[in-house]
């Protein structure tokens, strides 16, 4: 075997093993094409050989494709079923039909168009992994990521799409050098059985007999399971460099319905990569080549045969998130580095304008005549004037306010009041600085319609008068001093009108006393008012 040089690994290389049950074969993807192979046989020096091939290699993902006698398939149904209940019967077929398998595979190949509707699998198994079993073990004991591992027949189920003017009934004739001679059906593009024989060594002698008498074996055999009609033509698309094809050719065949199709194996070579060269029949290095740049899905390797695979994803996608993370922290803080040195530059600026106007307003000030006072006292002087003029008031508004209530009762006359102006509603008069107190039944505070966080200050007033020729009937003097009082809280701007003494103190702890002759008296009596203004 060379001896490779461990290389720097690299996200986009990658490599196969082809491995058949004589022979196994590694082929690498290097810059976009086919790279270098290696062949190693199927005994203890082969793995020994392969063993020092992992250990001077680097830790590339690798891809098995296999290609063996013991790749059963088979066509079954089940009821059209989801989730749980379609996992448990397929694996209750699997167990049934490929009891010892450890790699088996199940394809959904849609429904039935009878009956019930059932659905159509093709259930596929490696019935003999006992030549897999060394390289697997092998991979896992240098922990190799394994991407997957499929066999020719579902490779070429994929390679099929990009050929073009496949018909419905088609056998894919290839030959592999590992292998033999590989006969793969699709019906409608759908793999249905595909059959391996053993080929004699090349170059002893020629392949084209051996192609044509397989190929007559199989058209009886797919006969026989119906798949294709008897009216109906078998097309044949063979698979081989130009001169096997034209021995092909020259080849007569017994079964009739058969439509025979030549594809040349270097034109499909250079159709996907160039400067290939395609001196043999097999298609070794045209399937490989389309495994390895399509990446085809994995179909029979289970999740521990993969797990270095997707741990191997998982470090690049962190390796990539981590990249990404930086790259925009580095954008980031370049971002707020130009925004900072930007501030400063208009801090700068800032400050140089600021020293230039105070030095421009020094010297202004240097060329004014002297003054008593200073320029911030005369400001603040100014503000001050400005506060007292925004809050000055006369008591205008106050009598603006009893006269109304007074056109509303003539016999009530105003003797005197006091009047201020204040920011607290509950501030009291120097004039209200009495004895008296409030009785039980005077008018309670009635809340303003004008919201309080709305007025700005308050006109406080406490007003004496008297009721006008009274009769001496205290009770309809206690009423119209309550009405008057309820008058003047009904208004707009009434904040609180309450009223301080009725004419007569009924208070429980004042003493009643008085004579007969009350004709002609004054009915005096007080009261407290409180106007918002805005």
């Amino acid at each position: 075997m060379i001896s490779l040089l461990k290389s720097k690994s690299d996200f986009f290389n990658r490599r196969a093993l082809y491995i058949s049950a004589e022979k196994m074969s590694v082929y690498h993807w290097h810059k976009g094409a086919l790279g270098t192979s290696y062949l190693f046989d199927l005994d203890d020096a082969g793995r020994e050989n392969f063993k020092r091939y992992l250990q001077e290699s680097d830790n590339t993902p690798i891809t098995i494709l296999v290609d063996v006698i013991e790749e059963e398939f088979r066509q079954e149904t089940i009821p059209h079923v989801f989730g749980a209940d379609r996992e448990a019967l397929i694996k209750r077929k699997q167990a049934r039909l490929y009891r010892d398998a450890h790699f088996f595979y199940t394809q959904d190949q849609g429904r039935k168009e009878e009956g019930r509707r059932d659905d159509r699998l093709l259930m596929m198994a490696l019935t003999n992994d006992e030549f897999l079993k060394p390289w697997l073990a092998l991979l896992d004991e240098y922990k190799i990521p394994l991407k997957g591992i499929l066999s020719i027949p579902l490779l070429l189920q994929s390679y099929i799409k990009t050929l073009p003017d496949i018909s419905d009934h088609a056998l894919i004739v290839s030959m592999q050098s590992i292998s033999g001679l590989r006969q793969t059906f699709f019906l409608n593009k759908e793999l249905k059985i595909s059959r391996l024989s053993k080929l004699p060594r090349y170059g002893t002698e020629p392949y084209a007999p051996k192609i044509i008498s397989e190929i007559d074996k199989i058209q009886r055999y797919l006969n026989s399971l119906r798949l294709v009609p008897n009216e109906t033509a078998l097309d044949v698309y063979i698979l081989a460099d130009s001169e096997t094809l034209d021995a092909v050719a020259d080849e007569k065949m017994s079964a009739p319905m058969i439509n025979r199709h030549y594809l040349d194996i270097a034109t499909l070579i250079k159709s996907e990569q160039k400067d290939t060269p395609q001196a043999v029949p097999f298609c070794d290095q045209l399937l490989l080549n389309y495994l390895l740049k399509t990446q085809a899905r994995n179909c029979y390797a289970d999740s521990h045969a993969t797990r270095y695979s997707k741990l191997r994803n998982i470090k690049y996608t962190l390796n990539v998130s981590s990249l990404l993370i930086l790259l925009c922290s580095i954008i980031y803080s370049g971002i707020n580095l130009m925004n900072g040195m930007t501030y400063k530059q208009e801090s700068e600026s800032s400050k140089n304008k600021s020293m230039f106007y105070q030095t421009r307003y020094d010297l202004a000030r240097e060329r004014l005549p002297q003054t008593p006072v200073e320029s911030a006292q005369v400001k603040v002087a100014v503000d001050a004037v400005n506060t007292l003029n925004e809050y000055k008031s006369t008591p205008n508004g106050m009598l603006k306010f009893l006269s109304k209530g007074l056109n509303q009762f003539p016999n009530i006359k105003l003797d005197d009041l006091d009047w201020v102006f204040s920011v607290d509603p509950n501030k009291g008069l120097a004039s209200s600085a009495t004895n008296s107190t409030e009785i039980n039944n005077s008018v309670l505070p009635v809340e303003s319609a004008i919201d309080a966080p709305q007025i700005k200050y308050y006109e406080i007033s406490n007003i004496n008068a008297h009721i006008e020729s009274f009769d001496g009937n205290y009770r309809e003097a206690i009423a119209m001093v309550n009405s008057f009082a309820e008058t003047l809280n009904s208004f707009d701007s009434a904040y609180d009108v309450r009223v301080q003494s009725f004419p007569l103190d009924i208070s429980s702890e004042a003493t009643l006393q008085g004579d007969a002759e009350s004709v002609g008296k004054a009915a005096l009596f007080s009261l407290r008012a409180v106007i918002g203004v805005n």
